[in-house]
């Protein structure tokens, strides 16, 4: 165990140190994750705050009620929302800090598997993910200013009869949140920039991998690419499939509105994540039709759950990022089929012997066992 991890480490290192390019695009991914990781840290402890602030609002406003001069206004800025509903939204905002904070770990595992691997695809597919991650980062920064300003409203509604006008403002919860994500959306447009501009120079120096692992057969290589697409959304869709659902399964338990048959439902949604995406991949190696038609069947039932959780919650409780998250999950979804079915339809035509003959020359060298020669 020890020799294979001082194995993958040496030849890490070696990826990394192989050029000004390679050194540059894993320095600025590192940059990226400890900058933004900072940046949404700081975001998440100012929404801790509001909802602390939120939760003594809701006590200062049950308080008024009681007093003999109160008045029932009976008015509501959104929907009927009251603070206690106002709450449970800014808690979904801060599990989408802390979601953006782990995926930005893996987005960096994620390069340093480029460059192990030298892999195209995956150098192309960073600078895509990217510039998801700046379209999360703009509707973040939309969404706090949305909810900041409707909240102010309805504390103003709440307690203008009977407060001075400081006093009142000093209830106001405070827009500095909108600054720090402002920030955090300057330094994702740098880091998109600075994604595609290496990962164009790195794709120049990477292009040869293919020819050199499969052959000079355009089919073959053109058979290998789809391999490696599929690999790399399997790899995007375990993250971003479980890390939605998950966000949506702490919205239901946090909702007393939602039933316990629901919650069992989207619980076994995130149960099957890892065994559908692992049964797709290996049919697509093994070219095992059965396993692809299992993985489309349950892929197609997951895009029907996201489809009912967006009509059914996300859309009534205007969650911006939630729906960002569901239809990138559902286009993801589809893109995985079709290119799982570009990989069915080459199905017999050599690919899988390739796979075969690389496992089977890694058998003799003990350093080799258990990992497929062809991906490197």
């Amino acid at each position: 165990m020890s020799a294979t991890f001082i194995k993958i480490s040496k030849k890490l290192w070696s990826r990394i140190s192989e050029s000004r390019w390679t050194i540059l695009y894993i320095s600025f991914a590192v940059c990226q994750m400890i900058v933004s990781i900072i940046i949404e840290a700081v975001v998440l402890r100012l929404n801790e705050d509001g909802s602390r602030a939120l939760g003594d609002l809701n006590n200062r406003y049950n308080n008024l009620k009681n007093q003999p001069n109160f008045t029932a206004q009976a008015q509501f800025i959104y929907m009927n929302y009251s603070y206690p509903s106002y709450l449970a939204q800014y808690l979904s905002i801060i599990d989408g800090n802390i979601w953006f904070i782990v995926f930005e770990g893996f987005l960096t595992a994620l390069c340093l598997s480029a460059l192990y691997f030298q892999n195209t695809i995956e150098i192309i597919s960073i600078g895509l993910i990217n510039i998801c991650l700046l379209l999360f980062g703009s509707i973040q920064t939309y969404q706090s200013f949305k909810w900041i300003r409707r909240i102010n409203l309805q504390i103003d509604l709440d307690f203008i009869s009977y407060m001075t006008p400081t006093d009142l403002a000093n209830l106001h919860l405070p827009n500095t949140v909108l600054y720090a994500e402002i920030v955090q959306l300057a330094f994702l447009v740098l880091f998109v920039a600075a994604s595609i501009f290496f990962g164009y120079k790195l794709y120049g120096e990477f292009g040869w991998n293919i020819y050199k692992k499969i052959g000079a057969g355009i089919n073959t290589q053109a058979m290998y690419r789809t391999y490696l697409i599929f690999l790399l959304l399997t790899k995007v869709d375990f993250f971003l499939l479980s890390g939605f659902q998950i966000l949506n399964l702490i919205f239901l338990y946090g909702d007393a509105a939602h039933n316990i048959h629901t919650i069992i439902i989207q619980s076994v949604f995130v149960a099957i994540v890892i065994p559908t995406l692992g049964l797709g991949l290996w049919g697509v190696r093994s070219e095992n039709k059965v396993a692809l038609l299992i993985y489309a069947i349950c892929s197609v039932a997951t895009i029907v759950n996201f489809l009912y959780i967006l009509a059914s919650f996300i859309v009534q409780r205007d969650e911006s990022l939630l729906t960002f998250l569901d239809i990138l999950g559902i286009t993801l979804i589809i893109m995985s089929l079709v290119t799982a079915y570009m990989a069915y339809n080459n199905f017999g035509e050599g690919l899988k012997l390739h796979f075969q003959r690389k496992q089977y020359e890694g058998i003799g060298n003990p350093e080799e066992k258990g990992r497929f020669p062809i991906d490197d």
